[in-house]
Parts: structure tokens; sequence; C-alpha cells
């Protein structure tokens, strides 16, 4: 599973870097160094939760580089799967596209119900709230800027569906089962916990 998913990561760069070739961020950097942050940060953030499986965190890593393939190029879903990109990441990827009929509530209530997503999201709002990246900062950026840190406060905890305690992000199962977002300890008390989840 590993040596998959670490070659599925190699080609998720690969992918991105052709894909987002020409873009420049609001810093007029190339876009791709946006993408890669994404993923390094993800990776990070996964790499400090004890519990993170070796799975977990390369489909986060994935995820990164993907994370606005889809909403920023022409690249589709449906493209995502025939290049193999694994079916939990693609729903990653549909969670963190934006669309113009969700507000943007909606938006991340979507995304909370997924851990790939939200971990991804964090990272993503993290890198686009570091104001030191640009040459000068209006009162858009700073009003951007408080957006995301509530937005990264919204997707760092939840509530167990079953049990009704609330957790941080990292002790959030790795599948939704039956539409209900479920803490670790219930995943495993219910049987439905597997990390290696294509």
């Amino acid at each position: 599973m590993t040596a998959y998913l670490n070659a599925c990561l190699v080609k998720a760069e690969a992918l991105a870097r052709k894909a987002h070739a020409g873009q420049v961020d609001k810093a007029g950097q190339p876009y791709f160094l946006h993408v890669e942050t994404v993923s390094q940060r993800a990776g990070a953030i996964v790499q400090r939760w004890p519990a993170a499986s070796p799975a977990f965190l390369l489909k986060a890593k994935i995820v990164g580089f993907l994370h606005d393939i889809v909403e920023d190029t022409d690249v589709t879903l449906s493209a995502l799967r025939r290049y193999g990109v694994p079916s939990d990441c693609i729903l990653a990827i549909e969670r963190l596209t934006k669309s113009k009929e969700v507000s943007y509530q909606d938006y991340l209530a979507r995304m909370k119900q997924n851990k790939l997503a939200s971990v991804v999201k964090i990272a993503d709002m993290t890198h686009n709230s570091d104001v030191t990246r640009l040459a000068r900062v209006t009162e858009e950026d700073r009003i951007r800027q408080q957006k995301y840190c509530d937005a990264i406060e919204y997707l760092s905890d939840f509530t167990c569906e079953r049990c009704r305690r609330a957790f941080p992000l990292a002790e959030m199962g790795e599948e939704v089962k039956d539409g209900k977002i479920l803490c670790r300890g219930c995943q495993n008390q219910d049987g439905s916990f597997n990390m290696l989840l294509m």
C-alpha cells in the first residue's frame, strides 16, 4: 500500500507541476510553489498526530498537491480517476473545490465531514494567510487573513456523532460511516475503522 501511495504522490506532484505551469499566486510567485507548500504543510500536520497511519500521511500530501487542480485548471475529477488518484483523495479534492452555488459556510461544513479535506484546507489557509509573502498588505488582505483564521479554528475540531464528545481533528476517524462523523474510538468499536481504505 505504501509503495502504491508513494508512486501516486510522485505522479500527483508531476501532474500539479504541469497543470499549474504558467500560473502565479497573489505574491507573483509560481503557483506550483503554493501547492507544493500545502502538500508539505499537510504532511507536517499529520506527522504530529500520534495515531496517523503512513497511508493517511501520504494521502494528505497527494491531496495537498492536487487541492486546487480542478478549481484552477482544466483537469477534471474524471481525469484524476483515470490518472489513478486514490478514490478517497478524489473525494477530498471534490470537497476542496469551491462552487459558486454553495455559500462559504456550507463549503466549510461539507469539508468538515472529511478529515483529509479538512487537514489540507487548514494547510492551504495557513499558507494563504501568511501576509509576509506579499510585497504590500492591504485591508482586503487583513480581512481575508481573519476569515482564514476563523475557518482554521472551525475545521480544527469536531463532535463525534455517536458519543457526542468534542475532539481535535486528529481524533476524527478516517472514514465516514453511514454519513456519520465518528471519533477514532467509536469507529474502532464499530469495526468500521480501516485506515487503508481506497
